[in-house]
C-alpha cells in the first residue's frame, strides 16, 4: 500500500491507495477519468455521491488542508488553502447569516463550509442548495469542495445538481462573480514578477481594461478579487497579503475600496507555508468612520483604528506613539530617488571587486550612521561581493546624474538605517533610496531620519509592506511624506556630523535632542533603542 503523509485521514489513504499512488491529483483523475476533460466536453458534475458513477469520498474536516498536502505545486502558483478557523473567523465577522454567499476562489471550499456551519442544521440543505456559490479553475479542488459540501449539508440527488451548477469550475478573473449579497475569499496571491504566477499580456490587458488605474504594474493579482468583490456584493470579508494595505502599487486601489469595516491581522504561521504577513479584511454598504482591528486566532478585538490601511494592521512591535503629518515634509527641503530593476540590470557583467570605481551599496551595507561596504558581502546578480564597484561609464542615466553629497536609507529594517556619503563615491541599489540635499545640508537631514519619531512614523505608515510586520519598508513617495520637526537644534546637527565624520557614539545624543525636538515621549525614545538594539 502507498505510503501517504500523516496529515491524510485513514479513510482517505484508503480511498487514495485503491485508486492510485501518484497523490491526489492522479487518484482522482483514475478515479472519474479525466475530471477536466468530463467538465468540459460532457457537462456533468466532477461530484455526483454515485448518482452518475463519481467517487464518493470519505468526509474531512479540512479538505483544504488535505488536497494541499497533496499538491506539490500549490505555493508556486500562490495556491494556499484557508485553515478552518481562519474561515469560521472571516464568516463570523463579514456575514451576518443571512442571503447567498459565494467565494470566487473557491478552492476546497473553505469559506463555503464555515458558513454553511453556521446555518442551522435543519436548514442547511436547502441553503447549500440555493445559497452557496463558488468558482475556482481547479477541477479537482471543485469537486472537494462539492463533496464536502454534499456531506454537510445531507444534499439529496436535487441538492447536488443544483450544487454542481453553482459550485463550478470558472476563472474567476476572466469571468467576475455575478452580483450577490456577501462575497467571502481567500484569492490565490499571484507575484506579478515571477514567470508561474504572472498573468499573460491578454490577461492583464482584460484586468486592466477592467480596473483601469487602480491596477498598478506590479499590483497583486488578489487585488482584481477584491475589485471585483466590492461591484458584485453588498458586504465583503477578504483574506489579502498586508502589502495590499502599504505598497504603492496598491495605492489607488486602497483608494477605491475607502475604509474597511474591520481587519483582522492574522498571526506568522497560520496559514501553512504562506511566509508573508497575512490580513483579513471587511467591507460593507455603508461608510465607516474607523476601523474594528482584531489580531489573533481566534480573533481578539484591539483598539479601533481611523488611520491609513497601514496603520490598521496589529504588531506587538508596534511603536507607542508616532509624530503626526506635519506642514513641512522632508520632500520639501530634500530630493528623494529610488531607482528600478533596470538601473540593476544595466549593471550585469559590469560588477568588480575592489576596482577604482563608483562604490555599490545594498540594503544590507547600510547601518545606523555608517556605510558597511567592505564589511558586509553584497549579493548582486546572483554573486556576492565584498567589496563591489562599478566605473561610472556603465551606470544608468538616472544614477550617473546624481552628483555630490547625498544620504543612503535602507530597507526591511526594524528602524530607520540611514548613513551619509559626504563624497559622492556610492551608488545605491535598489531598493536602497537615495536623499539629495536641498535647502537643508546633510547634516539636519541624516539628524531626521535617524530619529527614534521618524522610525516611529515610518513603522506606523509602512507595517505590512516588509516580510514580517516587524520591519519597514518605506517608498521614495511615503519618505517623502515623512514629517519635520519645527526645528532641528544645533546639538542635534552637531551629533549628526559627528556621526558623519565617524563617531556613531554620537548617536545615542542624537536621538535624545531628536525626541525631544518632535515632542515625543520618552516611551518612543525606549521604543527605538529597543528595537535598533541600542539597549
Amino acid at each position: 500500500m502507498p505510503v501517504f503523509p500523516r496529515t491524510i485521514p485513514p479513510a482517505y489513504a484508503d480511498w487514495l491507495a485503491e485508486a492510485g499512488s501518484s497523490g491526489l491529483r492522479h487518484a482522482v483523475a483514475e478515479a472519474v477519468g479525466d475530471a477536466d476533460a468530463r467538465w468540459r466536453h460532457t457537462g456533468l458534475p466532477l461530484f455526483d455521491p454515485a448518482f452518475r458513477g463519481g467517487p464518493t469520498l470519505p468526509p474531512s474536516p479540512q479538505p483544504g488542508a488535505l488536497y494541499a498536502a497533496m499538491h506539490p505545486m500549490a505555493r508556486a502558483q500562490g495556491v494556499f488553502y484557508t485553515p478552518g478557523l481562519i474561515a469560521d473567523g472571516v464568516v463570523e465577522l463579514a456575514w451576518d447569516g443571512e442571503g447567498p454567499v459565494c467565494d470566487p476562489a473557491c478552492g476546497a471550499g473553505a469559506f463555503l463550509l464555515a458558513a454553511l456551519r453556521r446555518v442551522p442544521a435543519r436548514k442547511r440543505a436547502e441553503f447549500a442548495r440555493t445559497c452557496l456559490f463558488g468558482a475556482d479553475i481547479d477541477p479537482l479542488a471543485v469537486m472537494l469542495a462539492q463533496a464536502c459540501i454534499t456531506m454537510g449539508a445531507g444534499l439529496d440527488r436535487g441538492g447536488v445538481a443544483a450544487l454542481t451548477r453553482n459550485v463550478r469550475v470558472r476563472s474567476s478573473l476572466t469571468e467576475p462573480p455575478a452580483p450577490v449579497r456577501t462575497i467571502l475569499t481567500n484569492p490565490p496571491f499571484l507575484n506579478r514578477l515571477r514567470s508561474l504566477t504572472a498573468p499573460d499580456a491578454a490577461l492583464a490587458a482584460s484586468l486592466r481594461a477592467r480596473h483601469g488605474a487602480a491596477l498598478g504594474a506590479y499590483t497583486d493579482v488578489s487585488v482584481v478579487f477584491l475589485l471585483d468583490a466590492l461591484r458584485a456584493a453588498e458586504t465583503v470579508g477578504i483574506v489579502l497579503p498586508a502589502s495590499v494595505c502599504a505598497t504603492r502599487d496598491a495605492q489607488a486601489a486602497r483608494e477605491r475600496a475607502g475604509r474597511p469595516t474591520f481587519a483582522w491581522t492574522l498571526p506568522p504561521g497560520s496559514f501553512p507555508g504562506v511566509g508573508v504577513p497575512l490580513v483579513a479584511l471587511g467591507f460593507g454598504p455603508a461608510t465607516v468612520s474607523t476601523t474594528a482591528r482584531f489580531s489573533g486566532v481566534p480573533a481578539r478585538a484591539e483598539a479601533a483604528a481611523s488611520g491609513a490601511w497601514s496603520e490598521l494592521l496589529v504588531s506587538d512591535r508596534s511603536p507607542p506613539w508616532a509624530p503626526p503629518d506635519g506642514v513641512r515634509k522632508l520632500g520639501d527641503v530634500a530630493t528623494i530617488e529610488a531607482d528600478f530593476r533596470d538601473e540593476y540590470y544595466a549593471l550585469r557583467d559590469h560588477v568588480s571587486e575592489g576596482g577604482d570605481g563608483v562604490r555599490l551599496i545594498t540594503s544590507g551595507g547600510i547601518a545606523l550612521g555608517r556605510m558597511r561596504w567592505g564589511e558586509r558581502p553584497a549579493r548582486i546578480h546572483k554573486a556576492a561581493w565584498l567589496c563591489p564597484t562599478v566605473q561610472g561609464r556603465h551606470l544608468h542615466p538616472r544614477q550617473a546624474a546624481r552628483v555630490g553629497p547625498r544620504l543612503f536609507v535602507a530597507t526591511q529594517t526594524r528602524v530607520l538605517e540611514a548613513a551619509a556619503d559626504a563624497a559622492g563615491a556610492y551608488v545605491g541599489l535598489t531598493p536602497v533610496l537615495t536623499v539629495l540635499p536641498g535647502e537643508w545640508g546633510l547634516p539636519a537631514l541624516l539628524a531626521v531620519l535617524l530619529s527614534p519619531a521618524a522610525s516611529a512614523w515610518a513603522r506606523r505608515r509602512s507595517v505590512g509592506a516588509g516580510l514580517t510586520l516587524s520591519v519597514l519598508k518605506l517608498s521614495a513617495a511615503q519618505l517623502r511624506e515623512l514629517p519635520l520637526p519645527e526645528v532641528v537644534p544645533g546639538a542635534a546637527v552637531a551629533a549628526a556630523q559627528r556621526v558623519i565624520d565617524g563617531h556613531t557614539d554620537a548617536l545615542d545624543e542624537l536621538a535624545v535632542v531628536m525626541t525631544q525636538a518632535y515632542g515625543a515621549p520618552e516611551e518612543v525614545l525606549a521604543w527605538w533603542r529597543r528595537e535598533a538594539g541600542r539597549t
